[in-house]
C-alpha cells in the first residue's frame, strides 16, 4: 500500500477519476514489483488475490487508453523526441496474431516502441506503438493497415521533430517504416558491411579522426535508401556514424 500511497499523485495528475487513478497506482506498482508487462505476473504483485487483480486490470485497460494518458507528459517545446525500441519476447505465444519474429529470426516475440521526450537530463514516456514482422508481412503490400496507422501515430505526434535512436536500434524493419511513413529520424549506427551504392557495390564506412564524412542516399543492406554522416571528433577513441532521414546540406 505504501508504493500505492507514493504513485497516487502523479497518477491524479493523468487520471481525472479518483477511483481511476488509485486502480492506475495499484496497477502501476504491480508493474514495478514484477519488472514484467505480463498482467498474469502483475497481478501476482499486486495486494489481494491474484485472479480478482487479473480482471480489475483487464477492466482498466477495457476503460481507458494509456496512449491518451501518456500524452499529457508530451512537452510540446521538446526540440526531438526519444525513441527506444524494445523486444518483447512472447516464446510461448505460437498462435498470438500478433506474434512474429524478433531480430534473431527465431524469437516469437514483437517490438515495442517507446517514446519519450527529454527533460533535465531524463527521458518523459509521453507515447507508444508496437509492431511485429508478422503485422508487417500479414499482407502483399508487406505492411497491413495496422501497421501504417501506428507509425502514423508517431509521424502525428512528432511533426518536424527528429525521432533519435541509438545504434541498437539500426534494424531493417525499423528504418523501413519509419521511412515509408516520412518519420525525421536520427539513428546511431552500428557498423557493419551493411551499406551499397547505386550500383550494388559495399560502402567502406571509414573516417579520420577530425573528419566529417557525409553520404546521400545509400542501401541499408541493399533494400531502403539512407543518409549517413561520420564524425569523428578529437578526444573520441572511435568515429560516431548516424543516418538522418533528411539529407545534410551542411556540415556536422
Amino acid at each position: 500500500m505504501n508504493k500505492c500511497t507514493q504513485l497516487l499523485p502523479f497518477m491524479q495528475e493523468l487520471f481525472d477519476d479518483p477511483a481511476t487513478a488509485r486502480k492506475a497506482a495499484e496497477i502501476a506498482g504491480g508493474i514495478l514489483k514484477a519488472r514484467s508487462p505480463r498482467l498474469s505476473e502483475i497481478a501476482r504483485e499486486m495486494a489481494g488475490k491474484e485472479a480478482a487483480n487479473y480482471k480489475a486490470i483487464q477492466r482498466f485497460l477495457e476503460e481507458t487508453d494509456p496512449r491518451e494518458v501518456l500524452l499529457r507528459l508530451f512537452r510540446e517545446e521538446a526540440p526531438f523526441v526519444i525513441g527506444d525500441p524494445t523486444e518483447m519476447p512472447r516464446p510461448q505465444a505460437k498462435r498470438t496474431e500478433y506474434v512474429g519474429t524478433l531480430s534473431d529470426g527465431e524469437t516469437k516475440g514483437y517490438w515495442l516502441l517507446l517514446l519519450a521526450t527529454p527533460y533535465q537530463g531524463r527521458a518523459i514516456p509521453c507515447s507508444f506503438v508496437s509492431y511485429s514482422s508478422k503485422t508487417i508481412n500479414d499482407e502483399a503490400t508487406s505492411r497491413n493497415r495496422e501497421h501504417f496507422a501506428a507509425f502514423a501515430q508517431v509521424k502525428a505526434l512528432l511533426g518536424e521533430r527528429p525521432l533519435v535512436l541509438d545504434r541498437e536500434f539500426s534494424y531493417l524493419e525499423l528504418l523501413e517504416n519509419l521511412v515509408t511513413e516520412g518519420v525525421n529520424f536520427v539513428i546511431r549506427l552500428n557498423v557493419g558491411p551493411k551499406f551499397y551504392d547505386g550500383e550494388g557495390q559495399p560502402v567502406v564506412l571509414s573516417i579520420t579522426k577530425g573528419e566529417t564524412r557525409i553520404l546521400n542516399k545509400v542501401f541499408y543492406k541493399g533494400q531502403v535508401f539512407v543518409n549517413v554522416i561520420g564524425v569523428w571528433q578529437k578526444g573520441f577513441s572511435n568515429p560516431m556514424w548516424i543516418t538522418p532521414a533528411l539529407a545534410p546540406q551542411v556540415q556536422v
